[in-house]
């Protein structure tokens, strides 16, 4: 038994360069493999809050349209003209290369080369 249990005695206190342990190795790939999936539930929750969000802003921007057929300006309220805004702001941010989803085709390169 060592006093520094977890530690490997022939490195400490610098970093040890041993090569890990096959149990090591196979937790490691567990971790990543969990994570992976996990990464692949937050993207599909993602793109469902996405889809929900340009259906809203679509929902927005044609309740302000039928009004504006209807009769023009005056028979759209300001609440409804100020949401409109918000949803044409939502839609922009939405269209932003950053908020695009690259994890599905990463994910399935990755895959691919498994």
């Amino acid at each position: 038994m060592s006093l520094f249990a977890d530690v490997c005695w022939r490195h400490w206190p610098k970093a040890c360069t041993c090569p890990p342990s096959a149990d090591e190795i196979e937790r490691m790939k567990s971790d990543v493999f969990l994570l992976g999936r996990e990464v692949q539930r937050e993207n599909r929750r993602a793109r469902e809050f996405s889809e929900a969000l340009a259906d809203l802003v679509r929902a927005v921007c044609r309740a302000r349209d039928v009004r504006m057929a209807d009769g023009g300006e005056d028979n759209v309220p300001a609440d409804i003209q100020a949401l409109a805004e918000q949803a044409k702001q939502a839609a922009d941010l939405l269209r932003e290369d950053r908020n695009q989803d690259r994890v599905t085709e990463l994910m399935k390169r990755i895959e691919g080369k498994s």
